[in-house]
């Protein structure tokens, strides 16, 4: 097994190298061999697949705060960076840096932070969230079964009844196989698994809670699912309402005219012109809508959408809790695997699944780079409650962050469950008011147009009552 280590020289100057181990402590002993101070050891993951990062304590007589204890990145091509500042970068570390620098940028899709844009992405599409709720769900019960990652998807993959999901689970599990990180291949394919999950499992793989990370996922589809798991009623009576209306519209019109006529097929030919020029208004209201709403779900609209949403209550109390949520849940989970505050914010802050949540979020990553506490990022950031920062604070004062993090992830999962029962209210009373305006206006239009159409062909039929 093979590690990369951070460790100062002895003239004080940072090295990045890659030493060989059969356990963490022989590979810690060959580098102090070398004279080196170790700083942090993290496994290759491009040889072992073991998918965690382990930290280190600095080996140094001067004690050093929590927020500058340096920490092992986990290596994977997506989250590699060239070291700056005088570092001397050798052996294989060199490569693996070197390759860095060429790696895409991050995608900006609003100022602030994304993960790093992946080469030849994929516009693979056509999964839908009950199909990728059914997908972790099974996938996390096989890891928890004891079967590795590998073994898992493998197993997987062939039973996906989704076609694309099928071939992307194919792909995931070759890459387990030869030790590359799962979440790599997911961010392949951003039509199918959106950015805070792809966020979501690279944490698990950082922190060695791959089983977890999958848990959390499912669940969250599972949410998403359920919110949206009685709107069909008044969804499904709205469509049939307004699907009547072409066909009710024209038909007392047409058969009154017909009548006065005293011929059916006058009836018949008025009433199947005006259906064919009533059809297809009708049908371009829905399909534009649909038309406009794609075009709204494209990357460059991506930070207005999360805007605007953010405004739309109860719908933005909802994305607000869900993602502050994602983002301290993974934050704790980082914490408790050993990894930095500073790192830990930064893969935290990726799983928020509103891009204006996270753009305020790193925000606050730049300060914990240079720093700050936990408590003065929160603090920065204007999302959290002051019951949330002062849990923070205190946590940090009594040496108790995790546990104070864990009780912030209960609250806010609390506040999200509430959050959703309103959401799910609001959806089916805005339902129930669009079945009722279309049926209104159905009901209404055929009161109308019988009376108007029978005293329109009394007056035709019977033109001496008109004096």
């Amino acid at each position: 097994m093979q590690y990369f280590y951070e460790a100062l020289d002895s003239s004080g100057q940072t090295v990045v190298g890659k030493v060989d181990g059969n356990s963490v402590e022989e590979a810690r002993s060959r580098v102090l061999i070398q004279g080196y101070q170790l700083r942090s050891l993290a496994p290759d993951f491009a040889t072992t697949g073991t998918l965690y990062a382990q930290n280190l304590p600095a080996i140094t007589s001067t004690p050093q705060s929590v927020a500058a204890q340096p920490v092992a990145r986990a290596l994977a091509p997506a989250q590699t960076q060239a070291r700056t500042g005088g570092a001397v970068l050798a052996g294989n570390a060199a490569k693996v840096a070197s390759k860095a620098k060429t790696q895409p940028v991050a995608r900006q899709i609003a100022p602030g932070y994304s993960l790093p844009q992946v080469a030849n992405a994929s516009s693979l599409s056509g999964v839908n969230d009950k199909e990728r709720m059914l997908f972790f769900q099974q996938l996390q019960s096989l890891v928890h079964s004891g079967m590795t990652v590998y073994m898992a998807l493998d197993n997987l993959a062939p039973r996906t009844a989704n076609r694309n999901l099928s071939l992307v689970a194919k792909e995931m599990a070759t890459a387990a196989r030869t030790g590359s990180p799962v979440s790599n291949v997911m961010a392949r394919y951003p039509h199918i698994f959106p950015e805070h999950v792809v966020a979501t499992l690279r944490g698990g793989e950082l922190g060695g809670f791959i089983e977890i990370a999958l848990s959390e996922i499912a669940l969250d589809y599972e949410q998403r699912v359920a919110l949206y798991r009685w709107v069909w009623v008044p969804k499904a009576i709205f469509a049939i309402s307004y699907s009547a209306l072409p066909f009710v519209i024209p038909l007392f019109s047409s058969f009154f005219k017909g009548l006065s006529a005293g011929d059916a097929k006058v009836f018949y030919v008025l009433y199947l012109k005006q259906l064919a020029l009533l059809i297809p208004i009708f049908l371009a209201l829905p399909l534009g809508m649909v038309l406009l709403a794609r075009k709204f779900n494209q990357p460059k609209y991506r930070y207005t959408r999360d805007s605007w949403g953010l405004k739309l209550q109860p719908f933005g109390a909802l994305q607000r809790h869900v993602a502050l949520g994602n983002f301290v849940r993974m934050l704790s989970r980082l914490h408790h695997a050993g990894v930095s505050p500073s790192v830990a914010w930064e893969g935290a802050m990726l799983t928020a699944s509103n891009v204006v949540i996270r753009d305020k979020l790193a925000q606050s990553y730049d300060i914990m780079q240079k720093g700050a506490s936990l408590g003065d990022a929160f603090a920065q950031t204007g999302l959290f409650g002051n019951s949330i920062e002062q849990l923070i604070i205190t946590g940090e004062q009594s040496g108790q962050i995790g546990e104070m993090l864990d009780r912030a992830a209960v609250m806010y999962q609390q506040t999200v469950d509430d959050a959703k029962k309103k959401a799910q209210w609001t959806m089916f009373r805005i339902g129930f008011l669009g079945m009722l305006i279309a049926g209104g206006f159905t009901v209404c239009w055929m009161a109308y147009s019988y009376f108007h159409g029978m005293f329109s062909f009394t007056e035709t039929a019977f033109p001496e009552l008109n004096n």
